[in-house]
């Protein structure tokens, strides 16, 4: 909507005095010719420009966190804290290791939940008084669960798309699930994953690829 017509259609005009507002994602759809996952549109509103546009257009969505260079500059500078809260709930698994429902014994555990809720507390105040927007100790907030749910990618910034070619094939790292994660898989280096991959790879390869 234009502010002040106040009806649909493309804007005649461009300037800074001009300034839109409302909209209709449909219409966008028909202008362009486009729909579904041909968009890919980017937003800073988890709930107004990104959950909205995936469930009813079914865009491929990227979602702006500003926050989020902060975010990380302390999830790498404190590092120390996230690996000793792992070390604790490793601890804490190896009590329960040859435990059952017919074990009479009961592990002392309440020194170890005190330190877990201290580095928790350290954890939260590297952040700033508000904590973390992504994390609460080893669990994701309410807000990191709807980004990784409806968000397929995010940045502190949409100029991160610079560093990429644009037939760059954006793919999440596997995510395990709880019982997945009690089991070890050998893992490969980059050499040898070329090398498994290479008979799949000849067969698969498009014109002009070159393989091995």
């Amino acid at each position: 909507l234009h502010r002040q017509h106040g009806r649909g259609g493309m804007c005649p005009r461009r300037g800074p005095d001009v300034w839109l507002f409302a909209g209709s994602s449909d219409m966008v759809c028909d202008l362009l010719g486009v729909k579904g996952k041909d968009i890919l549109y980017m937003g800073d509103h988890i709930f107004g420009d990104i959950l909205k546009s995936k469930k009813r257009q079914g865009w491929r969505t990227f979602l702006v966190v500003p926050e989020l260079a902060r975010e990380l500059q302390v999830w790498t500078e404190k590092s120390e804290l996230f690996e000793e809260l792992r070390s604790l709930d490793l601890f804490l698994a190896e009590l329960y290791q040859h435990l059952d429902s017919g074990s009479s014994e009961r592990p002392d555990i309440s020194s170890i939940k005190r330190r877990i809720q201290k580095v928790t507390h350290e954890m939260d105040m590297c952040y700033g008084k508000m904590g973390s927007l992504f994390r609460c100790g080893s669990r994701q907030t309410l807000f990191a669960n709807q980004l990784m749910r409806y968000a397929d990618l995010y940045a502190a910034s949409f100029m991160n798309f610079l560093y990429y070619p644009f037939s760059y094939l954006f793919r999440a790292p596997p995510v395990l699930m709880a019982h997945e994660s009690t089991v070890e898989h050998s893992r490969l280096d980059m050499g040898e994953a070329g090398m498994a991959l290479a008979p799949w790879l000849a067969q698969h390869s498009l014109p002009g690829q070159q393989v091995g």
